[in-house]
């Protein structure tokens, strides 16, 4: 049996909904600069200015460009985040290297995966938890 739904209840939702994912949303990248924007524990290059990462770990930022790249954006009806206007250090460490393209890389897949990495980081995934219940009031 079909039922409406009071429309200021349906508006209440929505706005509910819009109020989690953008919380989501700005949770996952605050957690990507902080994680990108400090010293490594790899190796100390020639010509870079901060210690690289190590294997595994996210990539730590030579320059600014990646992270001021990095934000949360509503596009539509939905908010999205992640690299927008990239700059090409963000597909080198991200994805496998495309044809004809300019940056060298010693692998056949990204350098250092750092949007990827997120998917699967049980921290990443609390601090987006945590901003939700904080968001929701729990």
């Amino acid at each position: 049996m079909p039922f409406d739904l009071d429309p200021a209840f349906d508006r209440e939702m929505d706005a509910l909904f819009d109020r989690a994912d953008e919380a989501m949303a700005k949770a996952a990248v605050a957690y990507l600069v902080n994680v990108m924007d400090r010293a490594g524990t790899g190796q100390k290059w020639p010509g870079l200015p901060n210690t690289s990462s190590a294997p595994g770990q996210y990539p730590v930022v030579q320059s600014r460009a990646l992270i001021e790249s990095l934000d949360a954006r509503r596009l539509g009806s939905e908010w999205h985040f992640g690299s927008f206007n990239a700059p090409d250090e963000a597909w080198a460490l991200e994805y496998p290297k495309p044809e004809g393209s300019p940056i060298d890389r010693k692998t056949p897949h990204g350098a250092r995966p750092w949007l990827s990495k997120l998917l699967g980081d049980p921290e990443a995934h609390r601090a987006i938890w945590d901003a939700l219940d904080s968001t929701l009031g729990r």
